[in-house]
Formats: structure tokens, sequence, C-alpha cells
């Protein structure tokens, strides 16, 4: 067993994986991929994709996806022939001895239902926190709802950071420090957009879009909390959806936490729909290093 740690991703490697991932959602019966894009993360320098190689041959890997410093998201897949056979163990040691060294408390596993078995989930000590869904809306099935709001939607430059700041900090809770890291590394990365809603001469929603090919996923859309609860959230969508569509994109998507019910009828009401769920298991890494460890030694 070789283990590489990276903290990078080439086309070579990426197609291993993705061959890899394709092996697991035949087995397990599931559609999604892992987001290899890495470029929200916030320590650069930080290995965020751990690889096990048997006979030169992938069979397991682990990937962080580190928007905070607050906690990480942890996709992982094994080839079914080698599953139960300590590889993902080892990768996870692996993988949290990288995440303690840059002083993140907690990882989040993520896995569509079914992927992870209770009883791995007992011998890591993660419990569920919550799902998402993972919408979607073709151009073909989209027939915008009315809106008579008054909103226009311009692209966000550096020029208006501060303002940005102060609408993340209103409608997300995010603390400042990290809000602008987010915000920094969303507009200058790659196949990235950030917009800003203005309404009355005033910036009160924020938005960014990440492209592949034909695709556009939408995440970090808030309105300014003095001014929720006014339909603005619907129409700043609505319009955005009519910039994207009016592009060379043939779907939206995005992902919204299951416990957001006005979230989720804005987006219903605007055509979207849910193709998949995404449930998160939070694990203290300090506790969950120290379990296995102990399993370990008692084996």
């Amino acid at each position: 067993m070789i283990i590489r740690s990276v903290n990078e991703i080439d086309y070579p490697l990426k197609k291993e994986i993705r061959a890899l991932e394709k092996r697991c959602t035949q087995a397990d019966n599931v559609t999604s991929l892992t987001d290899l894009d890495d470029s929200l993360n916030v320590h650069k320098e930080m290995n965020h994709t751990f690889l096990c190689y048997e006979d030169k041959r992938l069979i397991a890997f682990c990937h962080l996806f580190i928007p905070t410093d607050a906690e990480a998201e942890l996709s992982a897949r094994t080839d079914p022939e080698f599953r139960r056979k300590g590889y993902f163990s080892a990768l996870l040691k692996r993988t949290l001895e990288e995440v303690k060294h840059f002083h993140i408390p907690d990882i989040l596993l993520v896995g569509q239902p079914g992927v992870f078995a209770a009883s791995l989930l007992d011998h890591l000590g993660a419990s569920y926190d919550f799902s998402e869904y993972v919408m979607s809306l073709d151009r073909a099935a989209y027939h915008p709802p009315k809106t008579d709001l008054q909103l226009e939607v311009k692209q966000q430059t550096l020029r208006e950071l501060e303002r940005l700041i102060e609408i993340s900090v209103s409608s997300f809770g995010d603390n400042r420090k990290e809000a602008r890291k987010l915000i920094e590394m969303a507009l200058l990365a790659p196949h990235r957009e950030g917009y800003m809603a203005v309404f009355k001469n005033q910036i009160i929603g924020i938005c960014y879009a990440r492209f592949d090919e034909n695709e556009a996923f939408l995440f970090g859309l808030g309105i300014d909390s003095a001014f929720q609860g006014k339909g603005l959230g619907k129409t700043f969508l609505v319009h955005l959806l009519d910039r994207l569509f009016s592009r060379a994109v043939h779907t939206v998507k995005l992902d919204v936490d299951s416990r957001n019910r006005a979230a989720l009828n804005i987006y219903q009401d605007a055509g979207f729909a849910p193709i998949d769920t995404v449930n998160y298991y939070r694990m203290h890494v300090k506790e969950t290093e120290a379990i296995i460890y102990d399993r370990e030694r008692k084996d």
C-alpha cells in the first residue's frame, strides 16, 4: 500500500479519480461525483487529497474541501474490491494528521444516503448533522415567475469588497475575516463570477457562480438581513437565471440545506427540482483520532 498526499490535482490524476468513482457509483447505486475544485480552500499549501495505491492502481481516496478554519468537508471512495481491508482507515489517519496540523477542529463526512454504513459511522464517532438537496434547472424547463420589483444584477468587483463582506456577515452570520477570504477567492478564482443585487441604488444581495462547460453552479446567495422578507431574494434569483440562460449555460445547479424551507420554496418556485440528497456527519478531529487509535490498540 502506497499513500500519496497532494494539494493540486492535474488532469491525469483527475482521470484516475473519476475512473475509481465510476466503479464505486455503479456498485453503490449512487450518482454524485466528488467536487475536486480547490479554489475556495482557505489554506492553499494544505494537502487536500489523499490517495491509496496497490500495484500502481488507485483503490481509494479522501478529498477535503476547506472553505473555513472551523471545519473541513471530507468525501471518500474505496474500490468495492478493496473494502473492509483497512484502506479507508489508513487514509483517514493521514487526513486527520493534516487537518490537525492546520488546527481545524471538525470534519464533516459527506455522502449520499446509504453510502456510509451505520457501523462505520459509529466506528468513527460520527453523528448526523444535516442534509442538503442538490437541485437542478434546465434552460428548456425554465419559465420565470413574475416579479414586479425593480432590481438590477451587476457583476462584483473588488471595489465593492467592504459592502459585500457586510452582506455576507448579515445574511450568513460569517465573521468578517472568513467572509473576506471567501469573497476574494471567489472573485479571483478561474471559471467563477460574483454577482450583486442592487435595489434603489444600494447593494443588498450577493451570489456566486462556478462554470463547468454548459453548467453553472450557484452558491453563496444571500440578502442583507435588513432587506429580507420583501421578495428580493426571489427577484434576485430570477434575474440571475435570466442572465445565465441568456449565455451558453444549459443547466443551473445549487445546494440547499434541507432545513431552510424559505430557500427551498424560492428555488422550487423558480423551477428547480431536487435530483440528489447529500448527508453530512460531524466528527470532532481529536475524538475520532483517539477512537481509531484506541481500537487499533485493542485489535
